[in-house]
């Protein structure tokens, strides 16, 4: 699954086209609104991906979260910088091993627990994909990594790190 605008830099387009090139039958959900929400949809389409891919409403975090479990994996295809992607910590938290595009600074915030491939390249990604689907062993790890990871991210540990930051600067 995929959630988030769907816009240039969130790359929506190459989950969409990567889904094409896939040697297994997978599906995709995208959650969001954007500007090329009619544009991902029409693609699909031309793709002869009608039955694959699946496009749904923008929805509130609380209702995003309640449907993170019911997927098997997240797509993280953000082609240029990104602040911090919490999206990404919130499908880890539940349980949702990640195939991520590698921008600097992504793999720090999921640790061991993505698979990485070159952003913007649909080849890369149903590469990707492809591994994870064939792979039990390997989406046994990434989701007990991606469990893990979670927790550096919860609001205890969080709050620790900002004093332990905040008197480090102040001393």
């Amino acid at each position: 699954m995929h959630a988030g605008r769907l816009d240039d830099n969130k790359s929506t387009i190459t989950a969409v086209e990567a889904l094409a090139l896939t040697q297994q039958p997978h599906t995709l959900t995208v959650i969001g609104k954007g500007v090329l929400r009619d544009h991902l949809e029409q693609r699909a389409v031309e793709l002869g991906l009608r039955d694959r891919v699946h496009f749904e409403r923008h929805m509130p975090r609380a209702e995003l979260w309640s449907r993170l479990p019911t997927f098997d994996a997240f797509v993280f295809t953000t082609k240029g910088l990104e602040a911090f992607g919490l999206v990404l910590i919130e499908a880890q938290a539940h349980g949702l091993p990640i195939v991520y595009s590698a921008l600097p600074g992504v793999k720090e915030i999921l640790g061991t627990a993505g698979s990485p491939y070159i952003p913007g390249d649909p080849h890369s990604l149903a590469s990707a994909l492809d591994q994870l689907g064939g792979d039990a062993h390997l989406r046994k790890a990434l989701t007990a990594a991606s469990l893990t990871n979670a927790h550096r991210y919860d609001i205890t540990a969080t709050s620790r790190r900002l004093r332990e930051l905040t008197l480090r600067a102040i001393c």
